[in-house]
């Protein structure tokens, strides 16, 4: 009798738990070159870790970063054509997508980081968001690289001293435009080929976002370290379009945490800058602060560069400009 009972009892809760309707998941996969460690890889995994959580495990992101998924090309690439769930790219790849995208990475456009923080988060998703729709991604947040600084075998302090020098540029037009205005020789080049290219001397110098370049070691091979600030690199966080439009309302919702959150590797990695740079400094690596008037001779030799950039991308690049102009305004200096 009491074995009779104990085989019902399980019976019954097998049957409960077959018959128990399971919660739905959802797992989306982010694909990045971001190393698991770097600033950009805790962001990362900081914001998966909270929509899991705000989603109670119904939504989950699956990080593929340390470049699992390829370069970044080849993550931008694949999310376009839905293989790949979520990009966490910077700017140069979103090139691809339409040279417009190229425009905001223009050297000295914003007049202080305050005014290019209001651009990024307040404008620019109306500004460019249409663009990368209309090429099968949907922009989620803006995701921040830093300001450019020079890394050169040689100390340099103007322009001038880049004469006849070979620079690793990113494979940008913005890049191609600037290295062109300072007379330099543009080496487009990928990241994980500047470091060998500066050891065999295939180029002399090389321009990174503060925080990638010295994470990756450029100031051991080129150790003189300008402070230009002379761009601010940007990148997105964006899902694929077909991802989009299967998802509903609220996990289109959850995923706003990445919107939410973007500001705060804004102000993560801008602040780190400076620290930074100090640690090389206390270290005995030479970093170059420019004055005001020497700055000026660096924005003033990189003149033109905005409307060379313009006629380079054709389509819709006056347009975008001037919206960006305009956001400018609003945003104030």
């Amino acid at each position: 009798m009491k074995k009779s009972m104990l085989k019902g009892l399980a019976l019954a809760c097998g049957l409960a738990a077959i018959s128990a309707p399971a919660v739905a998941e959802t797992v989306l996969k982010l694909g990045s070159v971001a190393p698991s460690g770097s600033p950009w890889g805790k962001w990362a995994t900081g914001v998966a870790a909270k929509i899991e959580e705000v989603s109670g495990g119904e939504l989950k992101i699956e990080l593929l970063l340390d470049a699992q998924a390829g370069d970044e090309q080849t993550v931008l690439r694949q999310t376009s054509k839905g293989r790949l769930d979520i990009a966490f790219v910077s700017n140069v790849p979103l090139t691809l997508l339409s040279q417009e995208m190229a425009i905001p990475s223009a050297a000295y456009l914003f007049d202080s980081p305050e005014q290019g923080t209001c651009v990024t988060y307040e404008h620019l998703s109306d500004t460019l968001g249409g663009i990368m729709e209309g090429a099968g991604v949907v922009p989620l947040t803006w995701m921040e690289v830093g300001h450019y600084v020079l890394f050169s075998k040689e100390p340099v302090s103007s322009p001038a001293d880049l004469a006849g020098k070979k620079m690793r540029i990113a494979p940008s037009i913005a890049d191609a435009a600037l290295a062109k205005a300072w007379g330099v020789q543009g080496v487009p080049m990928g990241t994980s080929d500047a470091i060998p290219a500066l050891q065999t001397g295939t180029v002399d110098a090389a321009w990174f976002p503060t925080l990638f370049g010295i994470g990756i070691g450029t100031h051991k091979v080129a150790p003189h370290v300008t402070v230009t600030n002379h761009a601010r690199l940007i990148g997105t966080v964006a899902v694929s379009g077909r991802t989009w439009a299967k998802l509903s309302d609220q996990e289109k919702q959850w995923l706003g945490v990445f919107t939410a959150a973007g500001p705060q590797l804004t102000q993560g990695i801008l602040g780190a800058e400076p620290a930074l740079l100090g640690q090389l400094e206390g270290a005995g690596v030479p970093v170059k602060h420019l004055s005001a008037e020497e700055g000026a001779v660096w924005k003033a030799a990189a003149d033109g560069v905005l409307a060379a950039i313009i006629e380079e991308a054709g389509g819709d690049a006056q347009a975008v400009a001037d919206r960006i102009a305009q956001a400018k305004a609003a945003c104030g200096s």
